[in-house]
């Protein structure tokens, strides 16, 4: 296998680089010059025929003067470890060590992804995520168990990044593989969340009875973490209230999907399940009531009032990813409901510019759906 990339590198950063070194005046060996460089490495930077490490890029920016602009497109990867290089080269010698090696890996770029969005890491994680396939083939009896439940949950990452990219045909096959790992493994928690995202899939295509049956599917085995259940529950009651549900129907499961999110505080979380917070769940509630929104006003209130709780309280490191975008679209809708299109503007101003940031051609484009759907002017 080819060395990894110590870096994830925005694909916006060679572009940004020769605006910014133009914009100063300044030529290649210039600026080769200022940062102690050769004027080749700026010429495949600009060219995105190398990758900068980070303290090539705080260089760059200090001397463009681009206030952290260009520093920010370039993050450290998260790194593996010896081990994993070694029986990467050795692949009959998995191990315990190896595994805890490839959770913690799959853990950072989890938490990067929410912090800089699905695009920069999605190759990184397929390139990784081959690795782990290779490494199950090989992998002796005794530690093969758990290399197939971490498998089910590097695939189910990666279907999860498909999902946020719009990358259809990628989310069906890799969640079909992570539902396949999840089932050899046992693990009914990662089930759930396949069939869950499946589900998610579903709504994306605006298929309500898919959805809705793959929600109440998810959430049918009681061994399943309760966070997970409620999450499910909620999924389901948004999917009946998008279908034109009796609201009865729908308040019934968003008590029930409140009833498991009460419970799931006594209980340990999956690993991949560490946004299920009560603000998670307040936004999820609200993106069910906002569908009721359109003809009950108390539900849209009510929808307005938990989306912008939830919102507020997410995660600062979250604060511009992909799924975020997503969640003030909800809340921007229950406000233009609500008669308040000064204030849906705005957020979906912001639901923008994590598009933008993000690089999300998906989330764009949600946004500007939602502004046709609203009959909003330009957004501030």
């Amino acid at each position: 296998m080819p060395p990894r990339a110590t870096t994830l590198v925005d694909p916006r950063f060679p572009a940004e680089l020769r605006r910014l070194r133009q914009a100063r005046g300044l030529s290649l060996r210039q600026l080769a010059a200022v940062v102690s460089h050769g004027k080749s490495l700026i010429h495949q930077l600009e060219a995105g025929q190398t990758k900068p490490t980070v303290d090539v890029a705080v260089r760059l920016d200090d001397a463009l003067q681009a206030n952290g602009g260009l520093a920010a497109l370039v993050v450290e990867a998260p790194q593996s470890g010896d081990r994993l290089a070694y029986v990467t080269a050795h692949r009959g010698r998995v191990d315990r060590a190896t595994v805890d090696a490839l959770a913690g890996l799959l853990s950072g770029y989890r938490r990067l992804e929410d912090a800089i969005g699905a695009g920069v890491i999605t190759r990184p994680v397929r390139d990784h995520l081959e690795t782990v396939t290779d490494l199950l083939r090989d992998a002796p009896d005794d530690v093969r168990h758990r290399m197939v439940d971490l498998a089910g949950q590097w695939a189910q990452f990666a279907g999860w990044l498909s999902i946020a990219q719009g990358q259809e045909r990628a989310a069906t096959a890799w969640n079909a593989r992570a539902l396949q790992w999840a089932e050899e493994a046992g693990n009914s928690d990662l089930v759930a969340t396949v069939l869950s995202f499946q589900g998610y899939q579903a709504e994306c295509r605006h298929e309500l009875p898919t959805m809705i049956r793959l929600s109440q599917e998810a959430r049918r085995d009681k061994s399943a973490n309760a966070a997970l259940r409620a999450y499910c529950a909620g999924q389901e009651a948004r999917g009946l209230a998008m279908a034109g549900a009796e609201p009865t129907v729908v308040t019934n499961r968003l008590f029930e999907a409140s009833d498991l999110s009460a419970q799931a505080a006594e209980e340990p979380l999956s690993p991949w399940g560490y946004w299920y917070t009560p603000s998670f769940f307040a936004i999820q509630q609200g993106s069910v009531l906002r569908h009721l929104g359109a003809t009950d006003s108390r539900a849209n209130d009510r929808a307005v009032e938990l989306l912008t709780a939830g919102v507020a309280g997410v995660n600062e490191e979250a604060g511009n990813a992909e799924w975020h975008g997503h969640n003030l679209i909800h809340l921007a809708v229950a406000q233009a409901q609500a008669g308040d299109a000064a204030a849906s503007r705005e957020t979906l101003a912001a639901a923008d510019s994590i598009a933008v940031s993000t690089a999300s051609h998906h989330l764009a484009r949600k946004v500007s759906e939602a502004v046709r759907l609203l009959r909003l002017s330009a957004m501030p």
